[in-house]
């Protein structure tokens, strides 16, 4: 279930004509939910449901957070840990792989990594995991030398 909720998460992302139509209070609850099975079709039961619980009492603008907190509430009883990397240059698989399994080593636990790139960096990276921000970068450590020589 965890999986399905995240790929209709992601496709409501995609495509915003979607999310407007299952959102739009003058579109019928009736079509709404035949919108929705038409397009995830082969759902396991429980999601279905949900989302035509949402649709009837207006609330499918809650779907998101319902996702986040699942999710979070799914990767704590089960030793996973949101990790976000960000670069000063895209990593190759094997950078990736490599920072993936140091995480892992540090916290104990599986990670899922999201990467992203911010050239204002310079180099090293920005690692967040669970809340806990731990900052490699040249840009920070440029930063923490200026502080100390002032």
């Amino acid at each position: 279930m965890r999986d399905e909720l995240l790929s209709v998460l992601e496709a409501l992302k995609a495509n915003p004509t979607l999310r407007e139509a299952l959102g739009n209070p003058g579109v019928p609850p009736a079509n709404k939910k035949a919108i929705f099975a038409e397009i995830f079709q082969g759902l396991s039961a429980p999601l279905p449901r949900l989302v035509e619980k949402l649709i009837d009492s207006g609330r499918v603008a809650l779907f998101p957070e319902i996702v986040q907190r699942y999710r979070a509430e799914w990767n704590a009883r089960n030793n996973v840990h949101s990790a976000k990397v960000i670069t000063a240059l895209p990593l190759g698989d094997e950078e990736s792989q490599s920072v993936r399994k140091a995480i892992e080593t540090a916290v104990s636990g599986t990670v899922e990594m999201e990467t992203s790139t911010d050239p204002a960096l310079i180099g090293g990276l920005r690692v967040e995991v669970d809340g806990h921000l731990f900052d490699g970068t040249v840009k920070a450590r440029l930063h923490a030398l200026r502080q100390h020589l002032l």
